[in-house]
């Protein structure tokens, strides 16, 4: 799902909008004469502050129209404050239930993994947003979900739908290197290749991109250029987000044991494990320890053997 604040921009700018018209409106009630002091008293007897002000700032006078009307001014400024605060609670509220919504999708994700109960949400909240504005931006998000628990058909399926008119040349790139990884994973090298070339004029926009340059190491691991993988996943080790950055962990470790390095390969591990990782990144990094397990066994069993030879 897409952030809860980017869900709620479109109701925080209708809210600021409204809150200027209402305060524009009743400041120009008030300069025309519709409004006056005695009417805000008679509807609204608790803002009669009876406040005054006098004197001067920086040797000048106070202008007459401040002194005489501030006690009205602050009145007035009350007002408008009631609008701010009304729209403000409106809009706090409208973002709780968005990130409730959220919080579920991330419980139930952690409670039952990526189940049917946790598709199903997601599924909802693009019905929801099916339409909007935000609607492909949404899907994108979904089909990244469907990548993580492994349904990758289905995050096919949904880019295939996604109407890329609705985004711009960032969101395009995300779009083109999410279906390049897609390729990746299902092992279509030359579908892969071909995304690449389709979305070279997005993706080129943003060469440091966490995204593109974990496909791009990714893709050389494809092709077998261990080398060119390790030094592209080494180079992430330290990128934003820590989601990329553990991915491009966990598959430095699959390039190391493809070397024989396997000490760097448990040592990576030991670092991995202090990262906040989704429930993908946990169920690969326990494959990863159980291949580097593997490893040292078998290094072991093949030093038994020669000795009982000698």
């Amino acid at each position: 799902m897409i952030k809860s604040r980017l869900e709620a921009r479109s109701l925080r700018i209708w809210l600021f909008c409204i809150v200027l018209f209402l305060s524009a409106l009743l400041i120009g009630a008030v300069v025309i004469g519709l409004i006056s002091e005695k009417n805000i008293y008679n509807w609204f007897p608790i803002l009669n502050f009876n406040l005054s002000i006098s004197g001067s700032f920086m040797g000048t006078d106070l202008p007459a129209w401040l002194t005489e009307n501030f006690s009205f001014a602050c009145s007035i400024a009350c007002i408008i404050a009631v609008f701010a605060l009304t729209a403000l609670l409106i809009y706090i509220i409208v973002l709780t239930i968005y990130r409730l919504q959220r919080r579920r999708a991330a419980k139930v994700l952690k409670k039952t993994g990526y189940s049917k109960e946790y598709f199903d949400l997601i599924e909802d909240k693009r019905r929801e947003l099916s339409g909007t504005s935000l609607g492909a931006r949404n899907d994108l998000c979904a089909a990244k979900a469907y990548c993580d628990g492994r349904r990758y058909e289905d995050a096919f399926a949904v880019l295939r739908d996604i109407d890329l008119d609705r985004f711009d040349p960032r969101l395009a790139a995300r779009y083109y290197t999410l279906y390049t990884y897609l390729f990746l994973l299902t092992g279509d090298i030359e579908s892969a290749k071909s995304t690449v070339a389709l979305g070279q004029s997005f993706v080129s926009r943003y060469p440091d991109m966490p995204e593109k340059l974990l496909t791009d190491a990714l893709l050389k691991y494809a092709e077998k250029d261990f080398y060119g993988a390790k030094a592209g996943f080494e180079d992430m080790l330290d990128c934003k987000p820590i989601e990329v950055r553990v991915w491009a962990g966990l598959y430095l470790g699959l390039v190391y044991l493809r070397l024989g390095r396997k000490d760097l390969a448990r040592k990576l591990a030991g670092t991995l494990g202090k990262y906040k990782k989704t429930p993908r990144q946990s169920e690969d990094m326990i494959k990863l320890l159980k291949k580097i397990e593997t490893a040292y066994a078998l290094e072991a069993e093949e030093k038994e053997a020669e000795t009982a030879k000698a």
